[in-house]
């Protein structure tokens, strides 16, 4: 479980710039599709491993509300305590919106929630349907209020503002959104995520002899149950589901205060991170704590030539010692022609609304 795609075999590439990573954990599929070495692929998304592999490698993605569309039974052998609090999704990787929504159809029509009756039987009208018949009232979220993002995903967030701006009069009502308690959920999320300690991954990797890399040693280390020396009892897991639910209760009032029908924010801090330095995950697993849908899409923005681009005065201040961090990867790496995607999400259970708005945002976003 890390924001990269490597084993025993090998580390898959970013299909831009080789020195750069494809993310993860999907990242092998990203990349492929991004290669056209495959026209479609489906992923799993925990924490971002749909959305942001493909936004790394300049293809779509796309993380269902968990339970909705996409069957889960057996997602995880002998079942996790994690899900308990956060609940994983499956979804397609692809190179155009229009394949996504082909995926989603074969999948529904399958009805997937006679066999797996976690399930909700929702229907799917994907592109075609749910026609905003009002003004789109779009969000945007420039930062999470923990860490700005690097230069080129704001001047990636800067672009799409503006295409929606210079679209038709009355298509679109562009707003700021205001970001709300990131760091709580990422503490709160990181010990959801491994309530034992990471001991049941250990074993699983010393039972089938293979290594921990480094990025799964640091997210198992950075975890509150981890850094205690201890395991949470199932007391200890309940409360973290009831936080969890706490959180959502006043996410879905923020939201309703700020009177948007989606967000547009950051897939991940930066564009492809260095191997290895994929650390911060804030942008795409905050979603799945609220679990609310979400697309990655691409955008014409790419990198530009190490110290052609920078901070401005604005963001001069880091807002946390990881906003800090991620200002010194930035510094230190040369990202020069990798693709900025970025991130189009909804409320829960309002997955064929996103789609809906997609349809709409398509020719002025060009997707």
């Amino acid at each position: 479980m890390s924001y990269e795609s490597a084993s025993p075999a090998g580390r898959v590439l970013n299909p831009h710039h080789t020195g750069l990573s494809a993310g993860g954990s999907s990242g092998g599929e990203a990349a492929l599709v991004a290669l056209r070495g495959s026209v479609l692929g489906v992923g799993s998304d925990v924490g971002g491993s749909v959305r942001g592999p493909a936004a790394l490698s300049g293809v779509y993605g796309f993380k269902s509300t968990s339970a909705a569309l996409f069957p889960i039974h057996d997602f995880v052998k002998g079942g996790l305590a994690a899900t308990m609090t956060v609940p994983a999704a499956a979804g397609p990787i692809a190179s155009s919106l229009r394949d996504m929504d082909l995926f989603v159809s074969v999948v529904h029509a399958a009805r997937p929630y006679l066999q797996d009756p976690s399930l909700a039987p929702l229907p799917w009208t994907g592109l075609a349907g749910v026609p905003y018949q009002k003004q789109l009232k779009v969000g945007f979220m420039t930062h999470d209020g923990a860490i700005v993002p690097q230069p080129p995903v704001l001047r990636a967030l800067a672009w799409a503002r503006a295409q929606l701006d210079a679209a038709a009069p009355g298509l679109f009502e562009t707003k700021d959104f205001a970001p709300y308690g990131s760091a709580h959920v990422m503490a709160s999320q990181r010990a959801a995520y491994w309530p034992d300690g990471g001991r049941g991954l250990k074993a699983a990797l010393t039972a089938a002899g293979e290594p921990m890399f480094p990025l799964t040693e640091w997210i198992i280390r950075d975890g509150a149950a981890a850094a205690a020396g201890g395991e949470l009892s199932a007391t200890g897991v309940l409360a973290l589901r009831v936080a969890r639910d706490t959180f959502r209760v006043a996410f879905a009032a923020h939201w309703t205060a700020q009177d948007v029908d989606v967000v547009v924010c950051p897939a991940f801090v930066g564009p492809a991170p260095v191997h290895e330095t994929g650390l911060y995950w804030n942008y795409g697993a905050f979603w799945n704590y609220v679990d609310y849908p979400g697309v990655a899409v691409p955008t014409p923005v790419v990198a530009l030539a190490k110290g052609k681009e920078g901070y401005t005065e604005e963001c001069a201040v880091p807002l946390s010692d990881e906003c800090r961090h991620v200002r010194q990867l930035w510094d230190e790496g040369d990202f020069e022609g990798a693709p900025v995607g970025l991130q189009i999400v909804a409320r829960r259970h309002h997955d064929n609304e996103l789609f809906g708005a997609l349809h709409v945002m398509e020719e002025s976003l060009g997707l």
